[in-house]
């Protein structure tokens, strides 16, 4: 094997778990700030807040790496679509932990009182965007373009359940307006969380390319 060879593949394994590192951080960062809202632990959503730092000096790491493996070791072919892909990924992963961020924020901005709402629906979003995320970062890992588009199909599931908490606080709006506050606070929440799905799906795709050298449309 030769010294570039040995270069770029150590390049490529610490790009990757740059990456998987901020896959969990992501995971974290949603995890924790749906909790905040369950328990309206407004520490636990500081908590997240605080920590996007982290992701985003993850970002930049991930960048420079890439860059340089692009600028000197000069890949092609699968080496070119795994670095290409990488820091793709590494950019929604970074938006993913972003949404959460703004989940923390809305929750920080919540009076506490007790409320009505969809939670059931919310914590199921997250639930399948978490199981989504999961799996196509295994896919990331084990070069797996079926998982990769199996993990993206449960999006269907997240604008499904989207749908039904909007259409339950709309009414609540409608209905009884003195929750108007509350209602658009998980309104917001409720697209930040559709919009992971959307994210997790974008990875999908840069995985299928990755492996494949394809680019699917898996909206």
């Amino acid at each position: 094997m030769s010294d570039i060879r040995v270069v770029l593949e150590r390049e490529e394994r610490q790009i990757h778990d740059n990456v998987m590192a901020m896959a969990k951080l992501a995971a974290e960062a949603l995890e924790k700030a749906t909790d905040s809202l369950m328990s309206q632990n407004a520490e636990l959503a500081e908590e997240v807040v605080g920590e996007d730092a982290r992701v985003n000096a993850l970002m930049r790491i991930v960048e420079n790496e890439c860059l340089e493996a692009l600028a000197l070791q000069q890949p092609v072919a699968r080496d070119l679509r795994a670095i290409i892909a990488s820091l793709q990924i590494a950019t929604d992963l970074e938006r993913i932990a972003d949404h959460g961020k703004s989940i923390a924020s809305i929750v920080l901005g919540m009076d506490g009182s007790s409320f009505d709402g969809p939670l059931d629906r919310i914590a199921e979003m997250e639930d399948t965007c978490q199981n989504m995320l999961t799996r196509v970062m295994e896919a990331y890992e084990n070069r797996d373009a079926a998982l990769a588009r199996a993990a993206a199909a449960d999006d269907n599931t997240v604008d499904d359940l989207d749908e039904q908490a909007v259409s339950s606080l709309m009414m609540k709006l409608m209905t009884a307006p003195d929750v108007g506050m509350h209602a658009t606070h998980l309104l917001w929440i409720a697209y930040h969380l559709e919009r992971v799905g959307d994210r997790v799906t974008n990875i999908a795709e840069r995985v299928v390319f990755m492996v494949n050298a394809e680019t699917p449309d898996l909206d």
